[in-house]
C-alpha cells in the first residue's frame, strides 16, 4: 500500500497557494464564462462604445502596443481592430522569472456597430495608450432637420 504523505511534508508557501488560485481563476475566467472577445486569443483589448448625434466611437485600451502594430477597418458595418503586444521583457539566461501577469500576443477585437455607418471618413487617434476610433453615422441614421415654413 503505498504511503499517504504527510502534509507537514509537503513545501507550501502563500505565493504557490496564490499562484494556483490565479491559474484556476483564469481557467474559470477563460472556459466558465462567456469571453467572446478573448476565446482563442491570450489578451485582447477592453472596448468602450459611444453613440452620439453624428457618429460611434470605441475607445480599446492598448496599452504598451506601439501604434504601427494596430490595424484598423470596418466592412459590412463591422469594426474590427487588431494587432500585436509585444512582451514587456525579452527572456535571457541571466534573468529567472518570478511571477509573469502581462498579457502579449496578437490580438483581434470585432464590433457589429448598431446601425448602418459610413466606410468613409472613419479616423483612429493614439493617446496615452487609448486608440479612440470614430465611425461616422450613415445620412439615413441621422435624420434630417425639417424647416417649418410659415404660411400667409
Amino acid at each position: 500500500m503505498p504511503a499517504i504523505p504527510n502534509p507537514r511534508n509537503i513545501p507550501l508557501s502563500l505565493q504557490d497557494l496564490r499562484s494556483e488560485f490565479d491559474r484556476l481563476l483564469d481557467r474559470v475566467w477563460h472556459v466558465g464564462l462567456s469571453t467572446a472577445p478573448l476565446d482563442g486569443q491570450d489578451w485582447a483589448p477592453s472596448i468602450d462604445v459611444f453613440e452620439d448625434g453624428d457618429a460611434y466611437r470605441v475607445y480599446a485600451e492598448v496599452p504598451g502596443v506601439p501604434i504601427e502594430a494596430v490595424d484598423v477597418s470596418i466592412l459590412n458595418n463591422t469594426l474590427t481592430i487588431k494587432g500585436t503586444k509585444p512582451p514587456p521583457v525579452k527572456a535571457d539566461d541571466n534573468r529567472r522569472c518570478l511571477r509573469a501577469e502581462s498579457r502579449f500576443g496578437g490580438f483581434c477585437r470585432r464590433y457589429e456597430l448598431p446601425g448602418p455607418a459610413r466606410d468613409e471618413g472613419v479616423t483612429a487617434t493614439y493617446k496615452n495608450g487609448i486608440l479612440e476610433v470614430v465611425v461616422p453615422k450613415a445620412a439615413e441614421v441621422m435624420g434630417s432637420k425639417v424647416k417649418i415654413q410659415p404660411q400667409d
